[in-house]
């Protein structure tokens, strides 16, 4: 691979150095690539960035009892039809939250072979979930949901229902893109967690096999 080192956005602190690092990768699969903690970039395609990546290991999540009777409130259908309906579904929800994310949703449909399952209550289209699949992985994207039913938390059924379908496709992992203690903090309380740090994956709590 080829290493990029952006100072663009860098700055100094307490003495230490701080840059982007991206890479372009050559021989490498995007497996190997992910489990160095590299993330495939939404802005530029081609290009993957290091961050403090996570992921979920599948291979030793157990779904608790639960969990299984909440996911079992919904249905799911597996499909990308109608990409009209999906886009729409997602800029309403960019709305209601505020999120200027348009361009994030339109750079994953160009950058990836998008992966759409949508979550169904009592007949109502309520959360939609995109991920992309690769051989021994796959990768969270975005979601999207209504503004209602609090109570059955559509946002974590959301993530619960992926870790479910990278089962199902005898995946070893989900990555859900990076964490940081004051940016995206929820996805390491989320269970069987594995944060990269750099040089190796940590397990980011005590939660493990316990969904």
């Amino acid at each position: 691979m080829k290493i990029i080192y952006n100072h663009d956005n860098g700055f100094l602190l307490n003495e230490r150095v701080f840059c982007e690092v991206f890479c372009i990768p050559e021989d490498e699969s995007n497996d190997e690539l992910l489990n160095k903690g590299w993330l495939p970039s939404i802005e530029e395609r081609g290009k993957w960035y290091q961050a403090r990546s996570c992921r979920i290991n599948i291979e030793e999540f157990i779904l608790s009892k639960k969990r299984k009777n909440k996911l079992n409130k919904f249905s799911v259908l597996y499909d990308s039809d109608n990409e009209l309906l999906i886009k729409s579904f997602f800029i309403d929800y960019y709305k209601k939250m505020n999120l200027d994310l348009e361009y994030f949703y339109n750079n994953c449909t160009e950058f990836f072979e998008t992966k759409v399952f949508k979550l169904i209550y009592n007949n109502e289209l309520v959360g939609i979930g995109r991920y992309a699949e690769y051989d021994n992985s796959n990768i969270f994207l975005n979601l999207s949901y209504v503004d209602k039913y609090e109570k059955l938390s559509l946002g974590t059924s959301l993530f619960y229902l992926l870790i479910k379908i990278s089962q199902t496709e005898n995946k070893k992992y989900l990555y859900l893109y990076e964490t940081y203690n004051n940016m995206f903090s929820y996805k390491q309380k989320l269970p069987n967690v594995e944060v990269w740090n750099g040089q190796k994956w940590e397990r980011s709590n005590k939660h493990f096999n316990n969904g």
